[in-house]
């Protein structure tokens, strides 16, 4: 039997050492592509059986391309540079490399929540000017008690779920898809809407994959219906919320600040509004990177592409509907 053909499509030259240590005994051959445009994208995709992409955009006029693969490994959370519908239409399966970074960005939601409850930047700023306790430092109200909620509850969710609690707070969330016996185990209770999770909260952090539901769910009705003493808090993706309502309700001290570390357009204008806001806190799209993220993310895409090679179903297929198209003897045949 011939070899299977990977092809890995890439922005730049990647080191392709942790992917291949998945492989370790598989008969494939692996060809690198560093992809700029469409046509060097669908080029480098022909002819192969699975496609590893690292970060290069796949539209539906891309994957209507592909001839015989079956599979695109993303190596990363996201997956909104591959058009999600145009794969499965065309009995594609979409792998994304979830766990990779769940520590990691539940670690950044929490430090975000502890630095807009302790008021940590504006207390820095404070005593660097030349004050101290007793001129004009804001008298904050305890964590423990307060309510924290959560829109989503995946992995993600769930972790940080679990370290909001050790600090006392009451966890609600928003997530129409969660059986109600994880919710139980993890001693969440589940709202019925955005709206009422928002005025209950007294911080909200969006944790949610980017897709057609969830692009654009947090708008003005969300912020409308946020307490004036509330944070929102963002280490998802950008495109889940209304930037320019963000902005407008944040200018009107409408809420008391936000915490974010993605945006609409990345990288985002240098003037962009929110920079100029004292009481928003921002971080360039880093919740996710630590020194074991990176390598445990390609770890994984070897792990996954190795399932597919066995002829078995990866772990995290996002797409799950192109089952059916898909022979499950074979899920690394089209």
């Amino acid at each position: 039997m011939p070899n299977k053909k990977i092809a890995l499509i890439s922005n730049e030259g990647p080191d392709t050492t942790l992917i291949e240590e998945g492989l370790q005994g598989l008969n494939y051959d692996l060809e690198v592509s560093i992809c700029h445009s469409e046509g060097e994208t669908i080029e480098a995709i022909k002819g192969v059986d699975i496609i590893i992409n690292l970060q290069v955009p796949m539209p539906e006029t891309v994957i209507d391309e592909i001839d015989t693969a079956n599979a695109i490994i993303v190596g990363s959370h996201g997956f909104n540079h591959i058009d999600h519908d145009a794969a499965t239409n065309n009995g594609v399966m979409l792998v994304n490399s979830a766990g990779f970074c769940t520590e990691e960005v539940s670690n950044h939601t929490i430090a975000f929540l502890l630095a807009c409850a302790k008021s940590l930047v504006q207390l820095d700023k404070h005593v660097r000017t030349g004050n101290w306790r007793d001129s004009g430092m804001p008298i904050l109200p305890p964590i423990d008690g307060q309510t924290f909620g959560i829109v989503g509850m995946g992995n993600i969710a769930r972790a940080t779920a679990r370290k909001a609690q050790v600090f006392g707070l009451n966890v609600i969330s928003y997530d129409p898809y969660l059986p109600p016996w994880t919710a139980k185990e993890y001693r969440v209770e589940m709202v019925t809407s955005l709206e009422e999770l928002a005025s209950r909260s007294d911080y909200v952090s969006v944790l949610v994959p980017l897709n057609k539901e969830t692009k654009g769910m947090i708008d003005n009705r969300f912020f409308d219906s946020m307490k004036s003493t509330a944070y929102f808090i963002n280490t998802c993706r950008g495109q889940t919320v209304d930037e320019a309502s963000l902005i407008k309700t944040l200018e009107q001290r409408k809420i008391a600040g936000a915490a974010i570390d993605v945006f609409e357009q990345e990288p985002p204008d240098p003037n962009n509004p929110l920079f100029k806001l004292d009481n928003v806190i921002v971080t360039p799209h880093s919740a996710g990177t630590s020194t074991m993220s990176s390598s445990a993310s390609l770890t994984r895409v070897g792990q996954e592409t190795a399932r597919i090679l066995q002829e078995t179903w990866p772990m995290s297929l996002v797409n799950s509907e192109v089952r059916s198209r898909i022979d499950t003897r074979s899920p690394a045949r089209r």
